[in-house]
């Protein structure tokens, strides 16, 4: 149906749903857009970073002292403002007399330990003293990262452009409300590969900005899962914000307006991009450190660090540092390079590591209860319809324990439905419920369960007219044609939804890693949902098969 020449152009408006009707030919023939203009919003990206680098205090590094042996002793310049530099943690390299001195800084890589220094020996975590999380600072990183993001998609995307045009508030609102299913749209990399980057860039925003876990490594037991759940709040706050709020892609690209707008990365982002730090701070533990105890060649050393941490080498850029920055370990160039070329040579002749982690000291294990009080699970999963088609995703659940035997547990996941009938077709599967799980063997190291969960089930059938969006992307032509916007995705595809009430059961096991630390290795559900068919999608019989990484909270 045509609309009225003075709608804005990206407000709530009523389209004919239906394909092929004469109401989408009218579309073409739509006036430009009148009412404000808000291109000022192009410049977001500008803004967000001015206000990210405001308040940021760079401490000029101090002149190098020269120690007995001829070579420049330690001085920190790390990024820090005043209050930061009391609670710096500080590090203790034993190869003869050990001595404690303060952090090496990858800044500028201008400072060095004592030259017989071989052994670095676990970083104690910072005094209590100044140890809160600098929000800040964090918060002004983060935002910058939100920012460049933002900036890159008004470089990329011509529906984004072209949003900065119309009411902020309605179009916002609207795009918000577009929120549904659990697929948004992408391929595999976008959801699954470059958001779980993103939410880690987020978490290590927030470990470099907390003094009191900022130095903590793989294998910290307590001190280092606090720290990860302290990133995964920090996460979850800021892509959360970064889907949909107020500067978000919904506030300022109105993307559920054009693309398929699911819960997708609501959920995983925070979840799988935790399971990346996680992974990033082993390998920089196992690989990075056993590399760099056997070279000081520095292109590959910078080179192994940046892309085998991406999420961690992104957030060092955000805090104006060096993409190789280590807190826990001297630089790479300058006289750095002379301290670590002693270090190869001290392994190759003794076999002695220059760099070695060190199990801090823990309280007797058995102080603790082994049952998790808390656990966070993140999965993929696969899912077969009983009645004809199959779906692959994921999501998250979390529990709490009741008693020794008894958890109560709620979880949301989704996915997308394969092999469906044209090119043109997609559909998507969420699961959203709680229950009560029975795990009769939690304190022991392969623990099953059998678990029943009551909620519910959205479907989503979509159909695009994919002869209609080329056309009407020809006519508006990149803001020069007949027609006066980005065409919306509901101009050209067609939605059909069902929600209905779900009810789950399954069991499987897990195997306890690590205190903290278990892996879900099979997770098998029936699942019946009292729902009709979603056009030629079958939902109401299911088998699913998940697997996944569970964090034991309290466990420590």
């Amino acid at each position: 149906m045509a609309r009225s020449p003075n709608c804005l152009r990206l407000g709530p408006l009523v389209r004919d749903q239906r394909l092929g009707r004469q109401g989408h030919d009218n579309l073409v023939h739509a006036s430009k857009i009148e009412g404000r203009s808000y291109r000022a919003l192009g410049v977001c990206g500008l803004l967000l970073v001015s206000l990210a680098a405001y308040g940021q205090t760079i401490a000029l590094p101090a002149a190098p002292t020269k120690s007995e042996d001829g070579l420049p002793q330690l001085s920190s310049i790390e990024t820090v403002d005043a209050a930061q530099l009391s609670s710096t943690p500080h590090f203790e390299f034993r190869f003869g007399p050990p001595s404690t001195i303060d952090p090496p800084s990858e800044d500028s890589d201008r400072s060095s330990p004592s030259a017989g220094s071989v052994e670095l020996i676990q970083p104690q975590n910072e005094t209590k003293t100044n140890s809160n999380l600098r929000f800040r600072i964090a918060n002004q990183e983060a935002l910058l990262f939100t920012g460049i993001q933002h900036a890159f998609n008004i470089t990329t995307e011509a529906g984004t452009r072209d949003a900065l045009n119309g009411h902020w508030l309605q179009d916002y609102l609207h795009s918000v409300a577009e929120l549904r299913g659990w697929s948004d749209g992408d391929k595999f990399m976008a959801p699954y590969v470059g958001h779980t980057l993103e939410g880690s860039i987020f978490g290590f925003i927030e470990r470099q900005n907390d003094p009191k876990y900022r130095a903590v490594q793989w294998g910290d037991g307590r001190e280092y899962f606090i720290s990860v759940l302290r990133s995964l709040a920090f996460s979850a706050v800021w892509h959360t914000q970064w889907k949909i709020g107020p500067i978000s892609e919904a506030s300022i690209g109105n993307v559920m307006l054009h693309t398929s707008p699911g819960f997708i990365t609501l959920t995983n982002t925070p979840t799988l991009g935790t399971v990346e730090l996680m992974a990033e701070d082993a390998g920089d533990r196992y690989l990075l450190m056993g590399l760099e105890n056997r070279t000081t060649n520095a292109p590959l050393l910078i080179l192994a660090r940046c892309f085998l941490n991406p999420g961690r080498t992104f957030a060092n850029l955000m805090a104006f540092r060096v993409p190789w920055h280590r807190d826990t370990r001297i630089g790479l160039l300058r006289e750095n390079r002379v301290i670590r070329k002693e270090f190869v040579n001290t392994y190759r002749e003794t076999g002695e590591k220059g760099f070695e982690y060190l199990r801090p000291p823990h309280t007797d294990p058995g102080f603790y209860p082994k049952e998790a009080p808390i656990e966070l699970t993140a999965f993929p999963l696969y899912e077969s319809f009983l009645g004809g088609g199959s779906c692959v995703g994921g999501g998250g659940s979390g529990a709490g324990r009741i008693n020794s035997q008894w958890q109560y547990v709620a979880e949301l996941s989704g996915c997308l439905i394969m092999h469906m009938p044209a090119d043109n077709q997609s559909g998507d599967s969420l699961f959203y419920g709680g229950g009560l799980r029975w795990a009769p063997r939690a304190a022991r190291k392969v623990t099953p369960f059998v678990e029943v969960m009551f909620g519910g089930r959205k479907v989503t059938h979509e159909t695009d007219d994919l002869a209609l969006k080329k056309k009407l992307l020809a006519e508006w032509n990149n803001g020069n044609g007949t027609l006066g916007h980005y065409p919306l995705r509901s101009a050209w595809s067609v939605e059909v939804s069902h929600n209905g009430p779900a009810l789950k059961m399954g069991s499987g096991f897990d195997v306890v890693l690590a205190r903290p630390f278990s892996w879900r290795v099979l997770d098998l559900e029936y699942a019946h949902t009292w729902m009709d068919d979603v056009m030629m999608i079958h939902p109401q019989n299911a088998l699913r098969i998940a697997t996944g990484a569970v964090l034991r909270i309290g466990t420590w």
